[in-house]
Formats: structure tokens, C-alpha cells, sequence
């Protein structure tokens, strides 16, 4: 019995995961701003699935070059994440949205979706992967910069 409760004692206050995901900033309040990004990300995320899942006549297109749709929005959502999930390491969020353009099509090669999946597309998409990244990595700097001297 001296043993568990010397372990007790040890233990911090929170709940197992929870308490980890505290401390390392997952379970901080968000600021508005975030909260911003953190919807328009999910909401830019949705919207580029359905588009992609539409039958071609019935999707909305930006560009006439199919190749540049998917990069305008794969370096929308790029960004957004980014900015709405700052601390995600780049290399995970880039496996992460590249696993989603690789769903994407998937879900076009099915038959009854009437789309085209091409891995050419996927391609683009992580090219607009990277330039997103790139792009958007002195705002998450700046960010941090701010968060540091954020009171708590």
C-alpha cells in the first residue's frame, strides 16, 4: 500500500492524457482569432472534399486547368491548418493534408463518384503542400512570438 500512494502523491493533478495534452498546449483556451482559423480550416476542408466528390459539371472550378483548382486549395487549407494549428510539427501536417489529397482520389476512383482520379492531381496537391507551408511559416512565427508574450 506505501507504494501506491507514494505514486499518488507523484502524480500531478489532471486526468492521464488529458494532463499531458494541457501541458503541452492542446487543451489551452483559444484566442478568437484562432477559433477563426480553426473553423475555416474544417470549413475549407469539407468544402474541397464535396467539390472534389461532385461530378465534374457540378463542381465549383476557379481555373480552367484542373491542376491549378487543386492547387489553390490545397494552399488554402495549408494555410489555414497552419494557422489554426500552430503547433503541429510541418513535417506531420504536411503527411497529414497529403494523406487527405490521397483520399480524395480514392474516393474519385469509385465508380458511382463519375470523376477521374488522377495521381497527377495528388502531386499537385502536394506541391501546394509545400508552397503553403512555406509561405505560411513567418506568420507562425510571428504567432509564436505573440503567444509568448500572451499573459496566461
Amino acid at each position: 500500500m506505501r507504494h501506491r500512494s507514494a505514486m499518488a502523491a507523484r502524480k500531478p493533478a489532471g486526468n492521464g492524457w488529458l494532463y499531458v495534452l494541457r501541458c503541452s498546449g492542446h487543451g489551452a483556451p483559444m484566442s478568437p482569432l484562432r477559433r477563426l482559423f480553426v473553423i475555416a480550416f474544417w470549413g475549407a476542408s469539407l468544402f474541397a472534399y464535396v467539390d472534389a466528390i461532385l461530378p465534374g459539371h457540378e463542381a465549383v472550378s476557379l481555373a480552367h486547368w484542373d491542376k491549378l483548382n487543386h492547387m489553390i486549395a490545397f494552399f488554402t487549407i495549408t494555410f489555414l491548418a497552419r494557422a489554426a494549428y500552430p503547433r503541429i510539427p510541418i513535417f506531420r501536417l504536411f503527411a497529414m493534408l497529403a494523406a487527405f489529397g490521397a483520399f480524395i482520389e480514392l474516393s474519385q476512383a469509385m465508380p458511382i463518384i463519375h470523376r477521374d482520379a488522377e495521381w497527377d492531381d495528388w502531386f499537385a496537391d502536394m506541391a501546394a503542400i509545400v508552397v503553403g507551408l512555406i509561405i505560411a511559416w513567418p506568420f507562425a512565427i510571428l504567432a509564436d512570438r505573440r503567444r509568448a508574450h500572451r499573459p496566461l
